[in-house]
């Protein structure tokens, strides 16, 4: 398990800078929002002291760093600007090979390997990567045969046997690859890529409950794997469970929240839940008008209640709702025993005498005790401290401004943590009301 306390110097500033202290450091900044924003405060460190520095050995250390922070962060672009002046160090080589592939300069990705690679002997790793990009390339068969020789002393390897896996689905050998991909999970059970890659055939297989099951798994791993995460989302969506598919689309955005197809995947989810939520709310009113317009008739009522009733021009169940017991006891021969068989007919469902008189109808309306639980102030709902300075600092008063909000819009608040979401989640409940969920949730983000 990945610890979530994170020293950024004392990785980055440790001699000498390894490949795997990267790659471990990578999995820690992905494991929280918190860690992204320290990744995003020492790129912010390190260019004002690559622009002020004066000793250029001190510069040149800084801007290796900044450039591996950048491929970290996935600013692609920038990181392979900076790497690019550093081609001799074994570190930054391999780095700027990463930054080829993703740019899918498969050549220039493969000389950089290479070049790593000769300046740090003999190394397993490496020769996967290059065989990994020959796959990206376009060519899974020159790749395959570089991982058949490889696999000869490092046939316990997990990531040998997913690039395996991968090069035989490429090439259509779909039973061998699923092979490979379970031999990975036999090695490395909590392996992310496999995990993926069997859910996403499932998946693509319309096997949706193992496609579940995997990628529930994978999500599980460290750090999130956001592609598992999203397609586990729109299974959800899928299957209208909204509430699920957008609980996955904020996970991904907690870990990355720059992540623009989570954004707008967010979206659809919180459109299709309030769809969801005005079809139930109109076949709840239907059923309520049905209730209502039950007919007087269709109950065993003593001739005494049937004829009083009549009499006073009381036909169905709602029009007992609009009357008093007051104003039943005193109507001519209409006495204790005729009442009680009345509210024992509207307990059963679920009315009472007086109902709409009250204001106070089965059927469902926009106004009335909302009303007055939304007029009501922040000050007056039980939140922690915390929680309630957040939402102050925010400019809200009243729990109808709160009410008001999505919750990408309190979570792009700085220092607004999904724990202050559900807090404030659980009063709303508790007061019948809930955060917006329509359409509003604010601009796209930049894709990471």
């Amino acid at each position: 398990m990945v610890s979530n306390e994170l020293d950024l110097n004392e990785t980055l500033l440790t001699e000498p800078l390894t490949r795997e202290n990267i790659f471990s450091l990578k999995n820690q900044i992905y494991t929280s929002k918190a860690n992204y924003e320290k990744l995003e405060n020492k790129i912010k460190e390190l260019r004002a002291s690559i622009s002020s520095e004066q000793d250029s050995s001190v510069t040149k250390k800084n801007s290796l760093i900044l450039g591996i922070c950048l491929w970290i962060s996935g600013n692609v672009e920038e990181a392979f600007d900076v790497l690019a002046g550093f081609r001799s160090d074994k570190v930054a080589s391999y780095f700027l090979g990463k930054c080829y592939q993703e740019r899918e300069e498969y050549e220039k990705a493969i000389e950089c390997f290479e070049s790593s690679k000769q300046a740090n002997g003999d190394d397993f790793e490496i020769e996967l990567n290059i065989a990994e990009t020959q796959r990206l390339s376009g060519d899974p068969q020159s790749a395959l045969k570089m991982i058949q020789k490889l696999s000869k002393g490092h046939d316990d390897n997990a990531n040998l046997h997913y690039q395996w896996a991968h090069c035989l689905d490429n090439l259509g050998e779909y039973d061998e690859a699923l092979t490979h991909y379970n031999r990975t999970l036999e090695i490395d059970p909590n392996h992310a890529s496999s995990l993926f890659r069997l859910a996403y055939y499932y998946d693509l297989s319309g096997e949706d409950e193992k496609a579940l099951e995997y990628y529930e798994k994978c999500v599980e791993t460290v750090p999130l794997y956001t592609n598992a995460m999203i397609n586990l989302g729109l299974l959800y969506e899928d299957n209208d469970n909204y509430e699920k598919a957008i609980s996955c689309f904020y996970a991904v955005l907690r870990s990355y929240p720059n992540h623009k197809t989570a954004k707008l995947f967010l979206k659809d989810a919180e459109a299709g839940l309030n769809m969801r939520y005005d079809d139930d709310k109109v076949k709840k009113h239907d059923k309520e008008i049905e209730v209502l317009n039950i007919p007087i008739s269709d109950f065993e009522l003593s001739v005494r209640s049937k004829n009083c009733l009549e009499r006073m021009g009381i036909i169905t169940l709602d029009d007992l709702t609009k009357v008093t017991e007051y104003e039943l006891l005193s109507y001519k021969n209409f006495g204790e025993t005729s009442l009680t068989e009345i509210k024992h007919i509207l307990n059963q469902k679920g009315l009472r005498l007086g109902q709409a008189v009250e204001s106070d109808l089965f059927i469902d309306s926009d106004g009335g005790v909302e009303d007055n639980e939304q007029s009501k102030t922040i000050s007056e709902i039980e939140l922690s401290d915390e929680c309630r300075n957040a939402i102050q600092e925010m400019g809200i008063g009243s729990i109808s401004d709160l009410a008001s909000k999505t919750e990408t819009e309190l979570l792009e608040q700085d220092g607004f943590t999904q724990a202050f979401v559900d807090e404030i989640n659980n009063q709303l409940d508790t007061l019948g009301l809930k955060l917006h969920s329509g359409n509003n949730v604010g601009q796209d983000f930049d894709a990471i």
